[in-house]
């Protein structure tokens, strides 16, 4: 099967390698120093799961250099959606399919308006991965789970073609009968804590470990949980001892990768991620003041990031 990986940081580059060692014909877009080290000396990956090296990855920042794709697999930030979608054209086959793996709920509806809504899947990863140096991508834990499903739900072939694909490299794979749940459910895991952990500025086991900040997630959960109820979605508060099963159970110095950004003056997630859950409450009459606060303080921070502020 034929793939373009559309970023090939640490969860492209990682998911892309993986599917290059299987045999797959593999294309990679990438940019600045990660690409020219990848067409240096290759891509490395480090991994619980098994180093691996590829010699000479196909790499470019042009999708014209990579051409026609049977799956185009998109794992940019949630920002530069827009951008990815109106220059993946050269990779789109009739039957190419485009399967985001993203934080937040918009994306893939807006790859859809410009790609075509028959093209487009729902995705999503919980894998702790990133740019180790140019070049090489460090996978931290074991897992490497990615899921998907066609957004109107229910089965169909091409995504049983594709789960069989990936789990012969070897991925941990699902496929959804309700992937958009599923994308709700993923928001609220990062959502939940990754802003207020971004004001503390300290990791999860500082934030689960103060009973002050732990109930902080614990009200922002609830919050969550709530707007995605009123769109529709059936995530009652169960679902919080999951969040604080996955939560207790991630190594102490973990952080979200938009903490990370915001930290060290990057453009962020922040809008794909508490400021979509306040702006669907706002939608639905749903008070959100915990992501309200914490979204609004790191605004200031964001804007800095995108030139906006001095």
């Amino acid at each position: 099967m034929r793939f373009a990986i559309y970023g090939a940081g640490g969860l492209g580059g990682y998911y892309g390698a993986r599917l290059a060692a299987a045999g797959h014909e593999v294309g990679f877009v990438a940019r600045g120093a990660h690409l020219a080290a990848m067409r240096e000396g290759g891509l490395r990956v480090v991994s619980p799961k098994g180093d691996l090296h590829l010699a000479a990855p196909r790499a470019s920042a042009d999708p014209a250099d990579i051409g026609p794709v049977d799956v185009v697999l998109v794992a940019v930030k949630t920002w530069q959606i827009p951008e990815v979608a109106r220059a993946m054209g050269p990779l789109l086959a009739p039957d190419t399919v485009v399967v985001p793996f993203l934080n937040g709920v918009e994306a893939p509806d807006e790859l859809a308006a410009v790609v075509g809504a028959e093209r487009v899947l729902g995705g999503l990863s919980k894998i702790f991965s990133l740019v180790d140096a140019p070049g090489v991508i460090r996978h931290i834990n074991p897992s490497d789970y990615l899921a998907f499903g066609e957004l109107a739900g229910g089965g169909s072939a091409r995504v049983e073609a594709l789960r069989a694909v990936l789990a012969d490299a070897g991925l941990e794979v699902e496929v959804l009968d309700a992937v958009r749940e599923a994308l709700w459910r993923k928001l609220l895991m990062v959502t939940s804590w990754s802003a207020l952990g971004a004001l503390a500025r300290s990791p999860m086991g500082v934030m689960r470990g103060q009973p002050e900040t732990r109930a902080l997630i614990e009200r922002s959960m609830a919050e969550g949980i709530a707007v995605a109820a009123a769109q529709g979605f059936a995530i009652d508060l169960r679902y919080r001892a999951e969040l604080w099963a996955f939560y207790d159970a991630l190594p102490a110095e973990a952080t979200s990768s938009m903490m990370r950004d915001l930290w060290a003056g990057k453009p962020s997630e922040l809008e794909a991620w508490n400021g979509a859950i306040v702006r669907f409450g706002e939608r639905a009459g749903v008070a959100t003041p915990v992501h309200a606060l914490a979204y609004h303080l790191l605004l200031p921070m964001e804007r800095r990031a995108r030139g906006l502020l001095d």
